[in-house]
């Protein structure tokens, strides 16, 4: 009888802890899942890049010309109040995005889409523009001979990615301008033949979800791309980043107010030549 007891106690607390350790290890549904598979092959031949370029100033004549209004962050000024105020004495050269009649020093674009600029220089001399990638870690410099007066110079940033400019003149540095430059549709249709065109060393990332759109992807903090970079509002962000690095993938959407309505974060280390999936249903 206590043998029976025994086997019955044993089999009971065997089943039990089955049961534990499925409902333990068991991933509830709609929580995001990462997948990876080596990149079957890599190029080793480098790959042609087009270049980011900046064309030379022309003047631009303000009066008939000025904007209606100027956005700083999350406020937008009239213009009129704008240089009524404190910062229309400053003695600093100033850079401005131009899109249609508002000013701003924050845009989003894609790659080859050309980028209106508008330079204020208080004084003649020289004036130097930089613009600093962070995705490629890469610094260009320009240099022009300025009077004092408004310049309109055209950019055509050909790198994905976060870029920032700054202008100076007589080494006295002006305000920066952040641009958020979307990938081109075809550097974000993706199909498994194209792990191909990874350069060796990366690691390729894929984001899908059916349950989640509009949304914006960050790594190291750093705005990369979106699910609408492709052209198609379908859930689906591709990108590239640093193999054999540790990495934040941040994947953020915004309500039409601009209110961040999901947020999720995962830090991981990415090996290179890997492919990369992050499902979200």
């Amino acid at each position: 009888m206590r043998l029976s007891h025994y086997f019955w106690a044993t089999a009971f607390a065997s089943t039990f802890l089955m049961l534990l350790a499925q409902s333990v290890w068991a991933m509830p549904e709609g929580n995001p899942v990462w997948t990876e598979e080596p990149l079957i092959s890599a190029t080793e031949q480098p790959q042609e890049l087009s270049v980011t370029t900046l064309s030379d100033p022309i003047f631009f004549n303000l009066s008939g010309n000025e904007p209606q209004s100027i956005r700083l962050g999350d406020r937008q000024l009239n213009y009129s109040d704008y240089i009524s105020g404190a910062s229309s004495t400053s003695l600093s050269s100033e850079l401005w995005i131009r899109k249609g009649a508002v000013w701003s020093r924050f845009s989003q674009v894609t790659a080859g889409e050309d980028v209106d600029l508008i330079v204020h220089t208080p004084q003649d001399g020289s004036g130097d523009i930089y613009l600093i990638s962070y995705t490629n870690s890469t610094i260009k410099h320009w240099n022009f001979k300025l009077l004092a007066g408004y310049y309109r110079l055209r950019l055509l940033p050909e790198e994905s990615g976060r870029i920032f400019m700054l202008l100076a003149q007589a080494s006295e540095p002006g305000n920066a301008l952040i641009l958020d430059v979307l990938p081109r549709q075809s550097e974000q249709s993706f199909s498994p033949l194209d792990v191909n065109s990874i350069l060796m060393g990366d690691a390729f990332v894929t984001i899908k979800s059916q349950r989640i759109k509009g949304y914006d992807v960050y790594v190291d903090g750093v705005f990369y791309c979106n699910d609408n970079s492709d052209g198609s509002l379908d859930g689906i962000a591709s990108l590239t980043i640093g193999g054999d690095k540790t990495h934040t993938i941040t994947i953020s959407q915004r309500d039409g107010q601009g209110g961040i309505i999901n947020k999720n974060e995962h830090t991981k280390n990415f090996k290179r030549e890997t492919a990369y999936t992050l499902r979200m249903d």
